[in-house]
């Protein structure tokens, strides 16, 4: 699949923000922003990487483990990961989906994908154009079953399977498909199935960023299993 910051509008405007790769430089910058976190008691979100509609962030939440979280650009849409390992199988996962023709196929009769957004443009932007090749041999796939709408109840299928991640389909008030951690609220939802590309190319992009920095990775990895110690009862 050929991904493209020019011709996917999603990935329109790409921007890594990580322009120092001295991991002791980085790690401190990451420490300071983690104890202002724990000090105030304020959630902290750190940008690494963001398009027009996408961001890769670190979630700073006040006394305990550190977050990698994937969002959409406006809304709370987001999902949010424990380690990179959970990041490879995100890309897994919806690059995997995007080239499932026969998932695309039966999904034109399940989502209302609207057609009317408007285009976001920038006055000057790099281009960066790359091929992405996935393995999906890790994936396991299930019956393309889609829910059915009951008026008053949400209803879902699991669609499949990569890691900790699933593909599911929900309908309920509205109709979408999710990538969810084992928490099923912990997701990145779609309305339009392209976006699974959009997400797959982005994600790569951002892959292709800290493998080119892997000082920065790390520099996260501490954060993402630190919790700071319970203090022990007063006797």
């Amino acid at each position: 699949m050929k991904c493209s910051t020019e011709e996917i509008k999603e990935m329109r405007g790409f921007q890594f923000f990580v322009n120092n790769c001295d991991k002791d430089d980085l790690y401190k910058r990451i420490s300071d922003i983690k104890s202002l976190s724990d000090s105030s008691g304020k959630t902290y979100i750190l940008r690494l990487a963001e398009s027009n509609y996408f961001r890769f962030e670190l979630l700073f939440i006040p006394n305990t483990v550190t977050l990698i979280s994937v969002a959409t650009a406006r809304g709370t849409n987001n999902i949010n990961l424990r380690d990179f390992e959970s990041l490879d199988d995100l890309i897994s996962l919806s690059c995997c989906v995007s080239t499932n023709e026969q998932l695309r196929e039966a999904s034109k009769n399940f989502l209302n994908e609207r057609t009317n957004e408007a285009e976001i443009v920038d006055l000057f932007s790099q281009k960066e154009e790359f091929e992405v090749n996935t393995d999906c041999s890790k994936v396991k796939w299930n019956e393309i079953k889609f829910p059915e709408t009951v008026e008053g109840k949400w209803n879902t299928t699991e669609l499949a399977t990569v890691g900790k991640l699933s593909l599911k389909a929900l309908a309920g008030q509205i109709k979408f498909l999710a990538i969810s951690t084992e928490r099923p609220q912990n997701s990145i939802k779609f309305t339009n199935f392209e976006r699974f590309s959009s997400l797959c190319c982005f994600l790569n992009l951002v892959k292709k960023k800290l493998d080119e920095c892997p000082a920065i990775v790390e520099a996260i990895k501490p954060f993402l299993t630190q919790e700071k110690k319970r203090r022990s009862r007063k006797q």
